[in-house]
């Protein structure tokens, strides 16, 4: 029967053991064979700390205070911005700007000059009738005939050069400067509001802070005290190990000698087993403490510990 009990607890050892290697694996990420064995040791040593010093790291270093501690001077900051409403704002512009056009196709362009022209023949013909009726020679009205290849063509090359601006060859427009001053006299109970909620926020953010920083000094306080408590205690539970090994060989010696059976053996060797079994958790609950503690001090304390 006791055997069967002991192969249970085995069994069920063992399925714990592959179930944290599971749980450790996807803590860093990485999936861990279940048969993967772990060569860390730690080791047993005086936690020679002083709780001030390392209250003093805390209050520097913790990770939650430094969050609330930004929090805090955020909502400061968010205070200073409100009462700025009540501030007048001067604005100040400078403008300069240009423009520039180009048109796709210059036909109906050419078409409109040449229109423009065709006013200028018109009269132009109509003073050489009076010229010539006067004996006066004519002049030449070839210039502005808009039927004129010549004109025609100077008037399209003058237009496509003009349209070759864009983008570079813009027309720049007159600078521009602005001065403008804005008093807030009345905006409605909205800015009181907001100032009155941005100083309840400074004021709780800062609460929150000393709340925080009391809460790390206790737990900080208390975490030292839990690691010595600890430490003390795996080593009273090594020196009953080493008792229950000490009980286990007089007790074989006993049996070899004929002075005791083996159920006295037995027992010896059960003690030993619960002993070892006890020391075993003592030195977890130590580094578990130690785990705690630096988690609090934000930094690690192992190996300042052991020099």
């Amino acid at each position: 029967v006791q055997q069967g009990t002991a192969e249970v607890r085995r069994l069920r050892a063992q399925n714990a053991v592959a179930l944290q290697m599971l749980t450790l694996g996807q803590r860093i990420g990485v999936m861990m064979d279940t048969t993967t064995r772990l060569t860390s040791s730690f080791e047993l040593f005086e936690p020679t700390f002083d709780a001030a010093a390392l209250t003093e790291q805390a209050l520097r270093n913790n990770p939650a205070l430094l969050s609330a501690r930004a929090t805090s001077n955020a909502a400061a900051t968010d205070l200073r911005i409100a009462r700025t409403a009540y501030l007048p704002s001067l604005s100040f512009g400078v403008g300069i700007g240009g423009s520039v056009y180009q048109a796709g196709d210059v036909d109906p362009l050419v078409r409109q000059q040449l229109g423009n022209f065709q006013g200028a023949f018109t009269a132009c013909q109509q003073e050489n009738e009076i010229r010539r009726a006067a004996g006066v020679a004519p002049r030449n009205c070839d210039l502005v005939n808009p039927e004129n290849p010549v004109l025609q063509q100077d008037v399209r090359s003058r237009l496509e050069a003009e349209n070759r601006g864009f983008p570079f060859g813009y027309t720049t427009q007159p600078a521009t400067a602005s001065v403008s001053v804005s008093l807030p006299i009345y905006t409605g109970i909205g800015r009181g509001l907001s100032i009155q909620q941005a100083r309840v926020n400074e004021e709780d953010s800062r609460l929150q802070v000393r709340a925080q920083e009391l809460r790390l000094q206790t737990e900080v306080a208390a975490s030292v005290q839990n690691t010595r408590t600890a430490y003390q205690a795996a080593l009273l539970e090594r020196r009953v190990r080493e008792i229950a090994a000490e009980e286990l060989r007089l007790a074989e010696e006993r049996f070899r000698a004929g002075v005791a059976n083996s159920l006295e053996v037995v027992d010896a060797q059960t003690r030993l087993s619960e002993a070892e079994q006890r020391e075993i958790n003592a030195v977890y609950n130590f580094h578990r403490s130690l785990a705690l503690l630096e988690a609090l001090v934000g930094q690690d304390l192992r190996g300042g510990a052991r020099q």
